[in-house]
């Protein structure tokens, strides 16, 4: 039902469900969507309102007064269900984007949604705001022209920018590219087909990370080994092998190292640190190097979790940053050249377009999965804090087809569980009891009770 629906949009419904809980309400009503909107969203109705600011504040203080006596809390826990308003309000906005030409459901398209549900005390109280549905979806539309949701706008990255825009920066070089399955275009074709192909880059060798070039390696620990690309007959030096960083050998023939590779936005992830080690390489054996930097997928807005000790400095994490950085991996470079004094000539092939709030889903960037248990935007937005589970005898959901979102081990008792995490009514996440058997790793063929991160 909301595979359309953009991070924001899907963290609004589950804002709805713990206002719906916190107003002791069985069932979640269009009122407890508009509050989820302005709880995840708290400047959107005072963009399109002519009142201006503090709309968020209004709005609850007008939705509260006219409530009923607060009941009894109900625990976030209970799966509530959608009230018959709340279902024609969510099948309008799907109707609303459709109308723009949209490929997603936002915040704004409920908010249509919100005002063409007539009656309600949810479309009263946007009507007091000042809001209009036929105003509003001419502004939206009008807005949406002139910002990065126009329906032919992209992000451009840094690949695109490099062989359309900065082809001076390879012309004449011999090049090495490090890259895997996700460094493509919009048109999804590899970064390796693409530099072949063009006859201002010479191509002379590739470089593949953890899980290989083409991402066919599967399980979390192996290496893998060097190869000939069967696509371009370009050698392929693994840095995922005996060594993890180019050697002077490999680098023979190369000027400039090009890294193109898609991150998640998290410390614990190795292939911020095969761009570190390429680096070092590259200042110790003079060779340039070129990032061409892609999207954060879980935005470059949000930094949490702990910073790394020194001491504790690993392949899966070298430099003491938080768990959820909130940078890119050109940006990344930049600092570990920098900050942390690798000292090679680098530069970085920028995006054009891209906002640091914005999540990947928003970007209009192609999406591929940058490693085999990362499929999905859902997988690298949990990922963060689930990537803990490795370290434990509890799956964290490997061998199935909801990596990373599913948590269990065959000693759990899902619905116990679940009600537990449920209690510390973590905003924005719903923990839905299960039971998953893992085709392979942790418990492999056994059934395991857990639950699924919403």
């Amino acid at each position: 039902m909301f595979e359309r629906y953009t991070e924001k949009a899907r963290r609004v419904i589950f804002f709805a469900r713990y206002e719906a809980s916190q107003a002791g309400t069985p069932m979640i009503e269009p009122a407890h969507l508009l509050l989820g909107v302005i709880r995840e969203d708290p400047k959107l109705i005072s963009h399109y309102s002519p009142f201006g600011r503090n709309s968020g504040k209004s709005i609850r203080e007008a939705i509260q007064a006219r409530t009923t006596t607060p009941k009894e809390k109900i625990s976030t826990s209970v799966e509530l269900p959608l009230a018959s308003e709340t279902k024609r309000i969510l099948a309008y906005a799907h109707e609303e984007s459709d109308s723009l030409k949209h490929r997603h459901i936002g915040t704004d398209h409920l908010l249509l949604g919100l005002l063409r549900e007539k009656g309600t005390l949810a479309a009263q109280v946007l009507h007091e705001q000042g809001l209009e549905l036929e105003t509003l979806r001419g502004d939206i539309a009008a807005n949406c022209m002139a910002s990065p949701r126009a329906g032919e706008w992209r992000t451009v990255v840094g690949l695109e920018r490099l062989l359309e825009q900065r082809i001076d920066l390879v012309r004449g070089a011999r090049i090495g590219l490090i890259c895997n399955q996700a460094s493509v275009d919009h048109s999804f074709r590899h970064a390796a087909d693409l530099f072949h192909e063009h006859p201002d880059v010479n191509l002379k060798a590739l470089f593949g990370p953890q899980h290989g070039i083409r991402g066919d390696v599967q399980d979390n620990m192996i290496e893998t080994k060097h190869s000939v690309d069967q696509v371009t007959g370009i050698p392929v030096h693994s840095l995922y092998s005996e060594t993890r960083e180019p050697t002077e050998a490999m680098l023979r023939d190369v000027d400039v190292l090009v890294f193109d590779m898609q991150d998640v936005g998290c410390r614990i992830y190795t292939f911020a640190y095969t761009m570190a080690n390429c680096m070092r390489a590259a200042k110790a054996f003079n060779k340039r190097v070129l990032v061409c930097d892609r999207p954060n997928p879980i935005n470059g807005k949000d930094v949490a979790g702990n910073v790394l000790e020194p001491d504790q400095a690993s392949f899966v994490g070298q430099f003491p940053i938080p768990t959820r950085h909130g940078m890119t991996l050109g940006e990344l470079a930049l600092m570990f050249n920098d900050h942390f004094g690798i000292g090679c000539e680098l530069e970085v092939v920028i995006m054009k377009g891209w906002r640091r709030e914005s999540w990947h889903d928003e970007t209009g960037a192609p999406w591929v999965m940058p490693s085999p248990n990362i499929p999905t935007v859902e997988s690298a937005t949990v990922f963060p804090g689930t990537v803990h589970f490795e370290g434990t005898q509890i799956s964290e959901g490997r061998g199935t087809t909801r990596p990373f979102e599913l948590i269990g081990a065959p000693y759990i008792l899902p619905h116990e569980y679940a009600a537990e995490l449920n209690r510390l009514s973590m905003t924005g996440v719903y923990f839905r009891s299960c039971v998953f058997r893992p085709t392979f790793q942790k418990h492999a063929g056994l059934s395991c009770g857990g639950v699924q991160i919403q």
